[in-house]
């Protein structure tokens, strides 16, 4: 008779816990703060897709027309609930040469030239990784302040080249509050 009696109450404990857990409601916040069921604003694709253009034209125009940057796709952005904005892009930091019938071979010269123009260009990419990142900030009104504001450049490089010293990869990211005062975290992979 005991024994009938713990294997009921067990079995009541139980479905009692399930009961609770699948009545439990989970309230979406923002910045936080319950928001009463209610999601935030969404952002207009054409919000990214006119900022995504931006983007392209920073980075496209780093080094000027004599020696213009390869972008290597187009910038794209999206909204990760919860977590913020996040901005991608692919380029390589200047139009590397390569080879072709009237340059069979790179010589040790040019090898030297593309590398120390590429380094020489890394701290304008990251300036303007910055001034992206506020922009976004300042246009993406619905992301909350405590939210990330994130730009990841990936570098491509030919098998031929000196990569010493170049990063493969530049994030600059801050939480929107932090992006509009300009205060940046940039981290190079």
């Amino acid at each position: 008779m005991k024994a009938a009696i713990l294997i009921l109450v067990a079995a009541l404990g139980g479905s009692a816990a399930q009961i609770t857990a699948a009545g439990a409601r989970v309230v979406p916040t923002v910045s936080g703060n319950p928001v009463g069921g209610v999601r935030p604003m969404r952002i207009a694709l054409g919000t990214f897709a006119e900022l995504e253009k931006r983007f392209d034209g920073k980075l496209g125009s780093l080094g000027g027309v004599n020696n213009p940057t390869d972008l290597l796709g187009t910038t794209r952005g999206i909204y990760l609930d919860g977590y913020g904005a996040v901005f991608t892009s692919e380029m390589s930091l200047i139009v590397t040469p390569g080879i072709n019938p009237f340059r069979p071979t790179i010589t040790d010269a040019l090898k030297a030239q593309v590398h120390q123009e590429k380094i020489a260009r890394v701290p304008k990419l990251k300036e303007a990784m910055k001034e992206m990142a506020k922009t976004a900030a300042l246009t993406l009104l619905q992301v909350p302040d405590n939210q990330q504001i994130v730009i990841a450049v990936r570098l491509d490089y030919l098998q031929w080249e000196d990569t010493i010293g170049l990063p493969g990869l530049v994030v600059v990211k801050a939480d929107r509050r932090s992006a509009l005062a300009g205060k940046f975290l940039v981290e190079e992979q």
